[in-house]
């Protein structure tokens, strides 16, 4: 399945996987605040850290002046975490008022999601709020004090409803409150339960069910403020763990891999001499020489982050503007290939060639 991703969404995306000057993939060492949501079992996971600059005598004023990621995830991951690291840092917030973002925050943000992809702004609302809960827990803020509580302490513990992506009952029953959702496939949409195997499609519309008909009680009085007056309220550690101290390993974006070779700024005209124009390059070119060009472009633009995963690319065949390809390692059957396909091999391709292009997945 292909999906229909806004302007901005590719933009951040393609940004981040490029590494370009400004962007937020990362980490901060000695990080004032550092939370984790998802798992790389599930088939997404994210980091997300902060470094605040503190008030000598309120820690309530310290001001977020950094903020970095790590995902083990899709597009929308990556491009959704980028978006949380600006908003906060655009709007120079603490950490208390960033509990205010919610994940509609973050798809505004990206001009829209593809309704299957909300989970991604999920998950970095929920990686947000555990980072918070750990500042607090370094800088002896009482959070209870301020009215905010754990809500997922005990989550975890709760009757699994989704072995697929290890969701419990309890998680989903907040879930569904807190995003007012109605349907199974809304559930999934947001939190990924019921999106694999589908067994438990019948138990979630039972529990959907039962909360909306009065079943279940809807809200607490010692539930998070946030809860109550915002859309999305994000996951806090367990307070026996620093999340700081955790076993996450990201796989994707790591900064320890190879940073990528290029980035689209070295096929933007140049006063240099030698520099030639790789659109007018190939739209002058033999059908030979097109098709080193295109090499050219895989080789130096895709190939590098495909790599970093543990996958590649290999070209079948191109015919005219139909380039036919195929993914290797990492990349074979995996669930976000389409996705890889057009924002990361059609994006460059076009872009930096000529928008007539088509990719073709063989």
């Amino acid at each position: 399945m292909s999906w229909q991703y806004s302007e901005k969404t590719k933009k951040l995306f393609m940004d981040a996987v490029q590494g370009k000057s400004g962007t937020h993939v990362g980490e901060i060492e000695n990080a004032d605040g550092v939370g984790e949501h998802g798992s790389v079992a599930c088939g997404d996971a994210l980091k997300f850290m902060f470094r605040v600059a503190r008030d000598p005598d309120d820690p309530l004023k310290d001001k977020i002046v950094e903020a970095k990621f790590l995902t083990f995830g899709c597009t929308s991951a990556i491009a959704a975490s980028e978006a949380l690291c600006r908003i906060i840092e655009e709007r120079g917030l603490t950490p208390i008022e960033s509990l205010k973002l919610t994940n509609q925050d973050i798809v505004d943000y990206l001009e829209g999601l593809p309704t299957q992809k909300i989970h991604c702004s999920v998950m970095g609302a929920e990686a947000l709020e555990t980072a918070v809960f750990d500042w607090a827990s370094k800088r002896g803020v009482d959070m209870a004090a301020l009215g905010y509580k754990q809500l997922n302490v005990d989550e975890n513990e709760g009757r699994l409803v989704c072995s697929c992506f290890g969701i419990t009952e309890p998680y989903l029953r907040r879930k569904i409150k807190e995003l007012n959702l109605k349907t199974v496939d809304e559930v999934t949409g947001a939190i990924k339960a019921g999106g694999a195997c589908g067994s438990c499609r019948g138990e979630i519309q039972d529990i959907i069910n039962e909360i909306w008909s009065g079943g279940d009680e809807i809200a607490t009085a010692d539930a998070c403020p946030v809860a109550s007056e915002q859309e999305e309220t994000s996951a806090a550690p367990e307070p026996e763990k620093s999340a700081s101290d955790s076993d996450f390993v990201p796989l994707t974006l790591a900064t320890d891999a190879p940073a990528p070779t290029a980035t689209a700024s070295k096929y933007e005209p140049s006063e240099d001499a030698s520099f030639v124009d790789p659109h007018e390059e190939y739209a002058k070119a033999s059908p030979y020489k097109r098709a080193k060009l295109i090499e050219r472009i895989i080789d130096e633009e895709v190939r590098p982050v495909l790599k970093r995963d543990g996958g590649d690319i290999e070209i079948v065949d191109v015919k005219g503007n139909l380039v036919y390809v195929s993914f290797i390692g990492a990349c074979d059957g995996c669930d976000s290939a389409a996705e890889t396909l057009d924002i990361l091999v059609t994006v460059s391709l076009q872009s930096l060639l000529d928008p007539e292009i088509q990719v073709i997945l063989v």
